[in-house]
């Protein structure tokens, strides 16, 4: 084999162990569809039974917290990543065979600590394994194929919820399928962050300060932290939002879907958008969520509220994706894993403090379901506003 044509299989190996990274870190919707059953089969409210979904945020925020310092350092990435998926492939199917919520909690604990680990990894992986100058490339195709894992395992799952609570959960057995994919790239691929050394898209290359934690950092943190506890509601809200409408998980699998779908189509555009609005590509996309959230609490039909949650998923996804660009484009590859990590796991928090947002909402207004959306879409507004005068690109540029 010639030395052309191994880098040729190297490099797709490496964008297929990526994207299957991206498979596995981006599917914390993937139960979604059955929340109100398994709300229901408890005897639950509705604001404890998204405890389920969020508990498994709140441990990928302290994993996640606890890789930053430990990743590429005091352990290499290989082994965080096989462990990280080995978790999150056993904690994800075995709840089928639970009776008892302490131990779905528990479970669904361990869950976090895969997903998220693999979900901080993303940035790391597409750093140390892609060229700068295809990485938007390759962030995107993350985008898509990790979320369309998610929009499929929502799907599936929404019938199997229907059969049963607990039958949700088999869902995930289609992980294997990247499971395989990350065990052979670490088999063969090396993980070690390079210094870059090409011109990445759109024109951007790393700041001189690179090697410091610069602005443009906290604005991505602090950006992520509030992203989290705003579109958790429209997210992991999404089961009562189609209950209000009709009471299926079927139906309530379908609308999570579009929201893995508007994730799907951001993906897609996400590095010509990103190239083409420069400076405000990250006001439209913030934008993009605000109109998603509000569209999501004006709706009053299945149809609506599919196109809205499918704008949220395309403004989300174009969001995260940017967060991550920057992360790359604003610190040294060697501190890249301990910023996406934080970044991640700040998400993660705000997914679960978003619980705590609702309850808080719900008992100033009386209503705990759609006017935390309207007040998300406010403050996401702001953010836009916020970035558009004082864009983070501009530092790393």
């Amino acid at each position: 084999m010639s030395k052309a044509q191994k880098r040729k299989n190297d490099y797709g190996l490496a964008a297929a162990t990526a994207v299957a990274v991206f498979c596995m870190g981006q599917i914390p919707g993937s139960i979604d569809a059955a929340i109100s059953k398994i709300t229901s089969a408890f005897a639950l409210t509705s604001t404890s039974g998204m405890y389920v979904a969020t508990v498994s945020c709140i441990t990928s925020v302290a994993f996640s917290i606890l890789l930053s310092f430990i990743a590429g350092r005091k352990i290499g990435y290989k082994p965080l990543i096989l462990f990280c998926a080995v978790v999150e492939l056993f904690s994800a199917v075995a709840p089928f065979f639970t009776t008892g919520f302490a131990l779905l909690l528990v479970l669904r604990g361990l869950f976090g600590i895969g997903f998220g680990g693999m979900q901080s990894l993303e940035n790391t992986v597409v750093t140390a394994l892609i060229p700068a100058e295809r990485r938007a490339r390759i962030l995107g195709m993350g985008m898509f194929f990790g979320f369309g894992m998610n929009c499929v395992l929502q799907f599936i799952g929404g019938f199997l919820a229907d059969i049963g609570w607990n039958y949700v959960f088999l869902n995930h057995l289609l992980l294997i399928i990247p499971f395989v994919i990350v065990l052979a790239g670490c088999a063969r691929l090396n993980f070690k962050p390079a210094e870059q050394d090409t011109k990445p898209e759109a024109d951007c290359r790393p700041s001189d300060k690179s090697e410091k934690l610069s602005a443009p950092i906290y604005q991505m943190w602090i950006m992520m932290l509030f992203t989290g506890v705003f579109i958790a509601p429209l997210l992991i809200g999404c089961s009562f939002l189609s209950s209000q409408i009709n009471d299926s998980a079927a139906v309530a699998g379908t609308v999570a879907v579009f929201f893995s779908v508007g994730c799907m189509v951001g993906g897609l555009i996400y590095p010509r958008l990103f190239a083409k609005l420069n400076n405000m590509a990250l006001p439209v996309f913030l934008l993009l969520m605000a109109v998603g959230l509000v569209g999501c609490g004006l709706a009053r039909n299945i149809p609506l509220l599919c196109a809205a949650i499918l704008v949220g998923g395309v403004g989300f996804s174009m969001t995260q994706a940017s967060g991550m660009m920057i992360l790359g484009l604003a610190i040294s590859p060697k501190r890249i894993a301990m910023v996406s990590a934080i970044m991640m796991a700040l998400f993660n928090l705000g997914v679960f403090l978003s619980s705590i947002f609702e309850e808080a909402v719900g008992a100033v207004t009386g209503d705990s379901l759609y006017m935390p959306l309207y007040i998300g879409a406010v403050i996401l507004a702001v953010f836009a506003a916020a970035y558009a005068l004082f864009s983070p690109l501009k530092n790393v540029r």
